[in-house]
C-alpha cells in the first residue's frame, strides 16, 4: 500500500527541510512525497529540486502561482498512492512510526473512505507544543458522514484541515472532491464535501500534526477584509446548497450549528474592517442570526443564549471580548 503525501511549497525556504524529513524518516517507507512548487520566490524551488536528488520517493512539480487550492489539486492529479495525505510545508508531523500506526488502522478498518487523526500547535519560540481537543468516544468507531457530522458539532470539534486525514486516493478522485481555487479557509467546504460522500469514515486521538504556529507570513495569520468576505461567502454557499446534500435530517441541522459556530466568528471580528465597511456587514450578519437557534455546537448554544437576551450588539461585544481574553492565554 503506497502513500502520497502532497505538499504545497510557496515561501517556505525555512520550513521546508524539517518538514520534509519528518516525513522521509517514517519506518513506513512504501511513501511518495510530491513537492508542488506553487511559483515560489525564494529559494524553495531550488530546495525542492536538491530533495529529491537526496531522496527518489520525493517528486516535484513546478507550476505558476494559483495559491493553495490550486497546488493541492495538481498534486493530486499526479499522485500514484492508494491513499493521499496533504501537508502544509511549514509544518511537520511528530513520531518516526505514526504513519506505521495509520496504515495498521486502514487495515484493521479498510471500509472507510478516509481517517482522521490529531494535531499538536508547535510554538516555536518556545519549542512548545499543545495538544488540540481529543475526538468524542463517538467518532472513535466507524461510522457513517450524517453521524459523524453530528458527533463532532456535538462535541465542539470539527476538524476542518485537509491535513489530518488519511484518504482513500481513488474515492477521493471519484467523488470529484477538490478544493475551491481562490479561497481562504477551502478546508471548510472540502471537509463538509468529504463527509457528505463518504459511506464510513474514522477518527483516532493520535497527536501526529504538528502545527506551526505565529508564523507572520502564513494565509492564516493574514486575516483581513479577504479572509471575512471568504468566511461569508463559505457560510451562504452552504445555506444554499445544504438540501441538496445527502445529509440526515438531523446531520443537516447539526451542519446549521457548525455555520453559527462559523457567523459568531464573523460578528466577533467585524471590528476588524475598515470602518466604512462595518456597518454593511452587521447588517448581512444581522440576517443570518437566525442560525444561532441550531445551538448543538456548545459554544453557538452559549452565544444563542446572549443574543436571544441582549441582543446583537452586546453579543458582538461579548465575542470581542472573549477573543481578546483568549488571545492573551496564548
Amino acid at each position: 500500500m503506497k502513500i502520497t503525501f502532497i505538499l504545497p511549497v510557496y515561501k517556505v525556504e525555512a520550513y521546508l527541510r524539517e518538514c520534509v524529513e519528518s516525513l522521509t524518516c517514517q519506518t513506513y517507507t512504501d511513501i511518495e512525497i510530491v513537492l508542488v512548487d506553487d511559483g515560489s520566490p525564494d529559494g524553495s524551488p531550488e530546495l525542492c529540486e536538491q530533495l529529491t536528488k537526496e531522496d527518489n520517493r520525493i517528486k516535484v512539480l513546478h507550476k505558476h502561482n494559483g495559491g493553495l487550492s490550486d497546488a493541492r489539486n495538481a498534486g493530486l492529479k499526479i499522485a500514484t498512492g492508494d491513499y493521499v495525505i496533504f501537508v502544509d510545508s511549514d509544518d511537520f508531523w511528530i513520531g518516526k512510526d505514526s504513519l506505521e500506526k495509520m496504515v495498521a488502522l486502514i487495515g484493521e478498518y479498510p471500509d472507510c473512505h478516509f481517517y482522521g487523526f490529531n494535531c499538536q500547535y508547535f510554538y516555536p519560540e518556545t519549542n512548545t507544543y499543545s495538544k488540540w481537543v481529543e475526538y468524542s468516544n463517538e467518532v472513535l468507531v466507524p461510522l457513517s458522514g450524517s453521524s459523524a457530522m453530528l458527533s463532532l458539532v456535538k462535541s465542539g470539534t470539527f476538524p476542518m484541515s485537509a491535513c489530518l486525514k488519511i484518504i482513500n486516493r481513488q474515492w477521493l478522485s471519484d467523488m470529484q472532491i477538490t478544493f475551491k481555487l481562490g479561497q481562504i479557509a477551502e478546508d471548510i467546504p472540502w471537509f463538509i464535501n468529504l463527509l457528505d460522500k463518504c459511506d464510513k469514515c474514522l477518527f483516532i486521538n493520535k497527536y501526529i500534526y504538528a502545527y506551526r504556529q505565529n508564523r507572520a507570513d502564513s494565509i492564516t495569520a493574514s486575516g483581513g477584509e479577504r479572509s471575512f468576505n471568504n468566511l461569508l461567502d463559505i457560510i451562504k454557499t452552504e445555506l444554499n446548497i445544504i438540501d441538496k446534500r445527502s445529509f440526515t435530517p438531523e446531520a443537516k441541522d447539526a451542519l446549521r450549528s457548525f455555520l453559527a459556530y462559523e457567523l459568531s466568528i464573523l460578528i466577533a471580528g467585524t471590528c476588524s474592517l475598515p470602518k466604512e465597511k462595518q456597518s454593511t456587514a452587521r447588517r448581512e450578519l444581522k440576517q443570518l442570526c437566525w442560525l444561532l437557534k441550531y445551538t448543538q455546537n456548545p459554544k453557538v448554544h452559549m452565544v444563542s443564549r446572549v443574543y436571544n437576551v441582549f441582543g446583537y450588539s452586546a453579543t458582538e461585544r461579548v465575542l470581542r471580548i472573549y477573543n481578546w481574553y483568549r488571545q492573551r492565554k496564548k
